[in-house]
This record gives C-alpha cells, sequence and structure tokens, in this order.
C-alpha cells in the first residue's frame, strides 16, 4: 500500500495536470488523512492491548480509572488527584476510550452501568449471597 505521501503527492499531479476538479481533490485530500488518523488510532489502541493484558488479574473487576492509572500512569479524581480541565479532557477523551477498545479487543467481561461499571476477565461476575435456608426449604418441598 502506498504511503500517505505518495498518495497525496500523485493526487497533486492529478489537479495540477487538470484530471480532476479542485472540489474532488479536497474531497479525496480529506478522505486520505482520515484513513490516516484511524490507522493511527487503531495503532494506539492495538499498543494498549499487550500491556492491559499484563496489568489485568484474571476473576478481578475493575473500574476504568483504575486500568488507566495501572496502564496509562494517569491519575484521575477518584485517585485524589487535582487534574486540570486540559488533563481531564484527555483523560476522558483519548485514555479512557483507548482502554475499551482495547478491552473489547481482548473481550473483556462488563458488569454495571455509568460510574459503577466494571471490567474484568474469566469469571468475575458479581457475586450474590444466596439465602441458604431458602434454598433448603424449597429442597424439602
Amino acid at each position: 500500500m502506498a504511503t500517505t505521501k505518495t498518495l497525496l503527492s500523485n493526487l497533486s499531479s492529478l489537479l495540477c495536470n487538470g484530471i480532476i476538479s479542485l472540489e474532488e481533490h479536497s474531497r479525496m485530500k480529506k478522505r486520505i488523512i482520515k484513513a490516516q488518523a484511524v490507522a493511527a488510532e487503531a495503532a494506539a489502541v492495538q499498543a494498549l492491548v499487550e500491556p492491559l493484558r499484563e496489568f489485568m488479574v484474571a476473576d478481578t473487576q475493575y473500574k476504568i480509572s483504575d486500568l488507566v492509572l495501572g496502564v496509562l500512569a494517569i491519575k484521575a479524581p477518584c485517585h485524589g488527584y487535582q487534574e486540570t480541565a486540559e488533563e481531564r479532557k484527555y483523560r476522558d477523551g483519548v485514555a479512557k476510550p483507548r482502554i475499551l477498545g482495547a478491552l473489547e479487543i481482548l473481550g473483556a467481561s462488563k458488569y454495571g452501568s455509568g460510574a459503577q461499571t466494571r471490567y474484568s476477565f474469566g469469571e468475575a461476575a458479581p457475586e450474590f449471597e444466596v439465602n441458604a435456608e431458602a434454598e433448603e426449604e424449597s429442597a424439602e418441598s
């Protein structure tokens, strides 16, 4: 596959030679640049898969903020860190989505919703206490 630089150069040549219009050139250039950005983001997410796998212990549930701290060393307010607006924007807009993408690639289980969401490998499903007396009564019936 050709590099982005080569594609943009060939595209400019087509424009200069009158083969394509300026509108077509602009549209194709945006597509090439967007495809490059998508590929770079996918590579960044893929690069987090192995560190995430090494950090997580099977059958243990993790909050997303703990995973971001453990893998990327980015603290959140729940860790006692007073972050700036710019740091929060990066953590919420870049770091968390990348960790979530890596979790999806790994096939991690998701439990709960909102702030109570937990992620895990293995069978770390929430455990519920079972009333032993109710079980015995139903078994006797």
